[in-house]
């Protein structure tokens, strides 16, 4: 299902609200049947089952970063708990594309797909240079995936997403993106999870080269996954979660085991301490 027809849904839950349900309460809540997406090809390379022992890791990055996740019921409500502002802007660009996926490639489907939002600003320059290099690039089929806004004023809504110049941003324009927003849904997160904590570690040229980046345990590759997140608590009225990004380079392990090399009868001999002159 498009993120058109979930927006579509959501302005329908908004709708009978505010005309009365027939019966006392919210509306009824359509609930999805959760599946992994068909294409996902994410593992997490950390779990218990995978094969990481098999390597050594001579590099690893960790980080955590704040953000907020709504889910579909959120669209249209008004911030603090919503994205109302934003609803018809999004409707703009993701009309056309499927859903990336929630965490783990899982799609939970109707009003429970989430999406995230963070403050422009606080994700990293190198992950924020490869969304406007996306963006700038009109054959990228990653065009679309983290959408970038201009914060609107309090009333006011998102108009279209911040326009990206031929040329990358400037540090000393960096400052500009404070007043910028990003949304997202998680899945969007995995096609560059290495960029997300390379540019602080000690091998940030190996894991900000996504080319070294796979779904697969090789040498010299690059794994990443988020290995942890919160959960907002909407009892509460909250949104706020966190979510941590681990990356590894890896390098196979040398075989500690020798094979034993073929006997032969000479072999043999020498092993036994005899020689051609000792038989003579």
């Amino acid at each position: 299902m498009k993120l058109e027809a979930w927006l579509s849904a959501a302005c329908l839950a908004s709708v009978a609200t505010a005309m009365g349900p027939p019966a006392p309460g919210k509306p009824v809540r359509p609930k999805g049947k959760p599946e992994r997406l068909a294409d996902w090809k994410w593992k997490n390379p950390f779990a218990a089952e995978s094969n990481l022992a098999q390597f050594e890791t001579p590099c690893t990055a960790e980080k955590t970063f704040q953000a907020k996740e709504y889910l579909l019921d959120d669209i249209s409500e008004e911030p603090p708990l919503g994205l109302s502002p934003y609803m018809d802007a999004l409707k703009k660009v993701f009309e056309n594309r499927q859903y990336p996926g929630s965490w783990d490639g899982i799609d939970p489907h109707g009003y429970d797909r989430n999406l995230l939002q963070m403050e422009y600003a606080d994700v990293p320059v190198k992950v924020r240079e490869w969304i406007e290099a996306q963006e700038r690039d009109p054959e990228s089929k990653m065009k679309g995936l983290f959408v970038v806004y201009q914060k609107p004023p309090a009333g006011a809504k998102a108009a279209d997403t911040v326009p990206v110049s031929e040329m990358p941003i400037p540090p000393e324009l960096r400052e500009l993106d404070e007043k910028k927003t990003v949304l997202f849904a998680p899945g969007a997160l995995y096609e560059v999870l290495p960029l997300w904590v390379g540019e602080e570690s000690d091998c940030a040229d190996t894991l900000l080269d996504l080319a070294k980046y796979s779904p697969d345990l090789a040498d010299g590759a690059v794994v990443a996954y988020p290995v942890d997140k919160t959960r907002a608590k909407r009892a509460h009225n909250k949104r706020d979660i966190e979510f941590t990004v681990k990356a590894q380079v890896l390098k196979a392990k040398p075989d500690a085991e020798k094979k034993e090399a073929p006997k032969t009868e000479e072999s043999t001999k020498l092993e036994e301490g005899k020689t051609a002159k000792d038989e003579l």
